[in-house]
């Protein structure tokens, strides 16, 4: 059900506001997860995940190198017009992984032996990201299972992680669980309020930012 301005306080975010968390996040992901591959949730995981491959990029004879960013499109049913009674407890793929342009420079399907990180914007009630690590699990287990070589695949499933990174993380319950080998990462922690992220506003952006002297004070 639809959020009311009247009912609920909203948090009014900048470009700006989006870029220094995400920076400020970036060396902790570094450090203990070290991606080799985003993946990016539309729309809402875009911009993030473009922002915080500036501030990952990899080291590589010397050169920095880009991390490269894969999207995957995902609604949830309300989105597609769904009943009141299934809103947020079913997701649709409108697009998914696809590495067959990218010739030799995937191996083992694109995904084994990768530092996997899932990029959204908001961990609202986990729905789409539980989906999407679900999902992912199942691409991995299908390109693990057509490794021949015992000793490569076991290698494979052991060097293959998988994390999440969201800007925000709302402080509520949530749908589901994550399973307890997924890394979890987020920039800012937030009460359950609205969050107007400066991509969604189709207004003016300077006035969008400019009312963000009424945000809800922490």
């Amino acid at each position: 059900m639809s959020h009311q301005l009247t009912d609920v306080e909203m948090l009014r975010l900048s470009y700006n506001d989006i870029h220094t968390a995400i920076q400020k996040a970036a060396t902790k992901i570094k450090e203990e997860f070290a991606p080799t591959l985003f993946i990016a949730i539309g729309g809402g995981g875009f911009i993030p995940a473009r922002i915080l491959r500036t501030q990952l990029k990899t080291d590589q004879d010397g050169k920095k190198k880009n991390i490269p960013i894969q999207a995957v499109g995902l609604v949830l049913y309300e989105d597609m017009g769904g009943v009141e009674e299934k809103v947020g407890t079913e997701v649709v793929r409108t697009q998914w992984l696809d590495f067959s342009t990218l010739g030799s420079n995937f191996t083992h399907g694109g995904l084994l032996g990768r530092h996997i990180l899932v990029v959204d914007e908001v961990d609202d009630t986990r729905t789409t990201l539980t989906y999407t690590i679900r999902e992912l699990q199942i691409d991995i287990n299908k390109q693990l299972a057509a490794v021949e070589d015992e000793q490569e695949r076991e290698r494979l499933r052991k060097e293959t992680k998988l994390g999440i990174f969201v800007v925000h993380n709302k402080l509520k319950p949530k749908a589901a669980e994550l399973p307890s080998d997924v890394a979890y990462f987020s920039a800012v922690d937030t009460p359950d309020i609205w969050l107007a992220y400066p991509w969604e506003c189709d207004g003016d952006i300077d006035a969008h930012d400019a009312l963000r002297v009424h945000n809800p004070k922490p």
